[in-house]
């Protein structure tokens, strides 16, 4: 899933997506970094997330958030 198709799906869920990390995000969505091998597999949002205890999510966690997003609004609706 491309960066901008993930973004327009949260929106569509009902989250604001951000493009930079700060005190009041909820989550930190990662996904594959690419480095070279003798480079550190990490972005400084994730060195921020990390260091303000901000719960990083991988693209399957995403998905399963965006299940649970989509069930809740299905049954308010009903």
């Amino acid at each position: 899933m491309t960066r901008q198709h993930a973004q327009q799906l949260a929106q569509s869920l009902g989250a604001l997506p951000q493009h930079n990390a700060s005190k009041t995000i909820d989550f930190v969505i990662a996904g594959r970094i690419s480095k070279s091998m003798d480079q550190e597999l990490t972005t400084k949002k994730l060195q921020y997330a990390q260091a303000h205890k901000i719960q990083v999510l991988n693209e399957h966690d995403f998905l399963t958030w965006c299940n649970f997003r989509t069930k809740l609004l299905c049954d308010t609706v009903t």
